[in-house]
């Protein structure tokens, strides 16, 4: 069967709950070898499959943002050009450890994938949406507003952006566990 083969969609008979919107953090997992051996595109799913380094599951480092405000979109680039995926989250709590983040994920050069949580569950595992490729395309960009009166919405807004996706939305299934932070004056 070839990729270009078209398939039947048909609605889902198993009558499962599906609301919109994320869970209220999202996890960032380097592309290396430290925490990825292997990632490929699932040519039959709209999934990666990944191999964690060392256990069963993948490391990163976690992002609590304020709940209700991360999404995931894509858009078409146009025929057989894949499309772009955004993340995009707040965060009024920590904004100067997101400051700090921030300025080193826009140093990455891209090599790094965002997975955020949609609150399910499969056999498979904990469903997650992902934002990056295999290839480290993906860019980090963030503003912040103090917001003018005291009961205004304030913190940091930060999004990431991966302009080539295989898929319209892209998932992983698995677990990712928070890896240990090192002492770091950079």
């Amino acid at each position: 069967m070839g990729l270009c083969d078209l398939r039947h969609v048909k609605a889902n008979k198993d009558c499962q709950e599906n609301p919109a919107g994320l869970s209220s953090y999202m996890m960032v997992v380097p592309l290396d070898e430290d925490h990825i051996s292997l990632i490929a595109v699932n040519d039959q799913k709209n999934r990666y499959d990944i191999t964690p380094s060392g256990g069963t599951a993948l490391k990163g480092f976690k992002i609590d943002f304020k709940s209700n405000t991360g999404k995931v979109s894509s858009e078409h680039n146009g025929e057989g050009t894949g499309w772009t995926h955004t993340g995009t989250w707040r965060v009024d709590n920590n904004e100067d450890d997101m400051a700090v983040l921030g300025r080193r994920l826009n140093n990455m050069g891209g090599h790094y994938l965002c997975f955020f949580p949609t609150g399910k569950t499969t056999s498979e595992g904990k469903e997650w949406k992902v934002v990056g490729n295999p290839d480290g395309d993906i860019q980090y960009s963030s503003g912040n507003d103090s917001g003018a009166a005291r009961t205004d919405d304030h913190g940091t807004t930060p999004q990431v952006v991966c302009n080539y996706q295989v898929y319209d939305t892209m998932k992983w299934y698995g677990a990712i566990e928070e890896e240990e932070e090192t002492d770091s004056s950079n």
